[in-house]
């Protein structure tokens, strides 16, 4: 009976080895996989950042243009009121 069980762990352990050696591959392979798509989530993240922020600038620019035109309109219609009124 002991030389079938050792007989039965022998003939075991390179299918075992086999399983446990693509599993670790797997693993690997995927934690790899895993780190390029976290690499071009960041970049794409990066690049909406600066996306952001140039947007961003550009609505301060129209902001003081549109301040510079509220400005210009409330003088004019000052100006007519005052003409209108004498």
């Amino acid at each position: 009976m002991t030389d079938a069980v050792v007989l039965a762990a022998v003939a075991a352990v390179p299918p075992t080895l086999a399983a446990v050696l693509t599993f670790a591959a797997a693993r690997a392979s995927d934690r790899r996989a895993a780190a390029e798509r976290a690499e071009t989530v960041d970049q794409s993240l990066d690049g909406l950042h600066a996306s952001v922020a140039q947007v961003g600038d550009a609505v301060g620019r129209v902001e003081g243009v549109v301040t510079d035109l509220r400005e210009r309109v409330a003088r004019l219609e000052g100006a007519q009121a005052a003409v209108r009124s004498a």
